[in-house]
């Protein structure tokens, strides 16, 4: 396998989510591992534990235009880890809310609450037993509808939650210009749905998902699984593979 390094994380967390550092801590490890961009992506509005408050964007907003002039070699980007809140596709961010942030990506957490208080108790409770085939593709649908729905840059950490139809999720990021995130922090394919990815004509994006600044572009997790299932890194669009 060829060596390759990373050149951007576009998935990362601070204290105002989950996070135990700043956006300028994230953003001083960055340059100090040579990443050429870097995004902030707090949880999402709906997240019962942690999710970033509509009234904090403004002053992060103001926070990462100050940090973009102390450290002009990097570009700094504030998105949202949106969180899918039900099966009709629908994700907790607002037109408003995409007008003000520089990218999306989402995916599904084990605790949100939606529109209304009965379904969204439903889609978490449903989300905590094991999938069945029925159900798998229910949730595959309302992913695709997310992604034909709102401006979606990535999909994070698939079959994290409740499990999904990799190959046409892969498909459908293929076919609606989003990325299939390998991230840092859980790789969850069987050797199938591996396989279903290296053939795909989906584009992928390597993310540290880091909630510590320490962790920022770390990748050690997506280097063991590229190298045991010699994934094709002409696929990933955030790495610089070396000659």
């Amino acid at each position: 396998m060829k060596e390759f390094v990373l050149t951007a994380d576009y998935h990362t967390h601070t204290k105002y989510s989950d996070g135990n550092g700043s956006i300028e801590d994230n953003v001083k490890e960055a340059v100090n591992k040579g990443l050429n961009e870097i995004g902030i992506t707090e949880h999402g509005f709906n997240h019962v534990k942690a999710g970033v408050k509509r009234s904090q964007i403004p002053e992060m907003r103001a926070e990462i235009n100050r940090l973009q002039k102390i450290y002009p070699n990097i570009k700094i980007y504030l998105g949202v880890e949106a969180n899918l809140l039900n099966l009709k596709g629908e994700l907790d961010i607002t037109e408003d809310d995409i007008k003000s942030l520089d990218y999306i990506i989402f995916g599904i957490h084990k605790a949100t609450y939606g529109k209304r208080i009965r379904g969204s108790l439903w889609f978490n409770f449903r989300n905590l037993f094991p999938t069945s085939k029925k159900y798998k593709q229910k949730v595959t649908d309302s992913y695709i509808k997310a992604m034909e729905k709102y401006p979606i840059k990535i999909v994070v950490h698939p079959n994290y939650a409740t499990k999904c139809d990799v190959k046409r999720l892969a498909d459908a990021c293929a076919k609606n210009d989003v990325l299939f995130e390998l991230n840092g922090k859980r790789i969850m394919f069987d050797d199938a749905e591996i396989e279903a990815l290296k053939n795909s004509n989906a584009k992928f994006v390597l993310s540290s998902d880091s909630h510590y600044p320490e962790r920022v572009g770390t990748i050690e997790l997506q280097k063991e699984f590229i190298k045991k299932y010699n994934f094709p890194l002409e696929k990933i669009v955030n790495i610089k593979i070396s000659n």
